[in-house]
């Protein structure tokens, strides 16, 4: 499996409502045309909620200084295989030059990010989880910028390794339903994409987190189990994380393709 995540913001002639009305009526709609030839199983409108106390709660929590992005694109495909594929054909470059192009109708691609990532699950209970609109469920992202003295492979190792069993080890007194890590991982693709797309904010080379969380919960949770819990998880971000430079931020999710992502034929693995 392999996901890309691009971090929007909008072009500065656009309102927040605008922005988000254009990338859901008509981008969701002229992706949806293109989804076949290039192959996307999923995706995913994540649409930011800037004056949601939940989000100033986490920004708060975390320390975070760093500019909420507008929303979040989400795309997934079996591999990255089968998107290298798609893009070799016709059908598929028409409509990642169509789709680029209607991005630069709403999208401030110097403000905006994007890379290519695995997912890393740390708290995720089977069933559905989906922060939608009408539902209490919010969706939060940590987009996380390095800690100014970790070289990145170190920083990853202690995300991995540490503060993933961390938030497994204080999982039963944490808020959220589920967790994720999203890890960055590069290649040719993503390099032409933010290049295609000009001088793009600056690739944050880890990844991101996220989180489900029911606003409910979180207003609600406390308790010395609970303070301990993130009193040692934030201690433990501070040690790979630059908290000025990084952004944390809720959103609501708009699910508009849904299909099985791994399917016959299976993936190999490339020697």
């Amino acid at each position: 499996m392999i996901r890309l995540n691009y971090f929007l913001r909008r072009h500065p002639n656009l309102s927040l409502e605008e922005f988000q009305e254009h990338w859901l009526e008509e981008h969701a709609v002229l992706l949806t045309g293109h989804a076949s030839a290039l192959r996307v199983r999923r995706y995913v409108q994540a649409h930011t909620l800037p004056d949601d106390p939940s989000g100033e709660m986490m920004r708060q929590l975390y320390g975070t200084e760093g500019e909420p992005y507008d929303g979040v694109e989400e795309l997934w495909w079996k591999s990255p295989q089968d998107l290298a594929a798609a893009l070799e054909t016709p059908e598929g470059q028409r409509g990642a030059e169509e789709l680029l192009e209607d991005e630069r109708r709403f999208v401030d691609f110097s403000r905006s990010c994007l890379w290519f990532c695995v997912d890393m699950p740390q708290i995720n209970p089977a069933g559905e989880i989906v922060a939608k609109e009408g539902t209490t469920l919010l969706k939060g992202f940590y987009v996380i910028h390095l800690h100014p003295d970790l070289p990145v492979e170190d920083a990853e190792f202690h995300w991995l390794t540490c503060h993933g069993p961390l938030a497994r080890q204080y999982g039963q007194f944490l808020p959220y339903q589920r967790y994720i890590q999203v890890r960055a991982v590069e290649g040719p693709v993503a390099a032409a994409w933010r290049t295609a797309r000009g001088g793009m904010e600056e690739f944050p080379r880890m990844g991101n987190a996220e989180i489900w969380a029911d606003r409910r919960e979180l207003a609600s949770v406390a308790g010395p189990e609970v303070e301990e819990a993130f009193q040692v998880l934030v201690e433990d971000i501070s040690y790979f994380a630059d908290a000025r430079r990084s952004t944390a931020f809720v959103a609501k999710e708009h699910v508009i393709v849904d299909k099985k992502i791994i399917v016959p034929p299976l993936p190999k693995p490339v020697c």
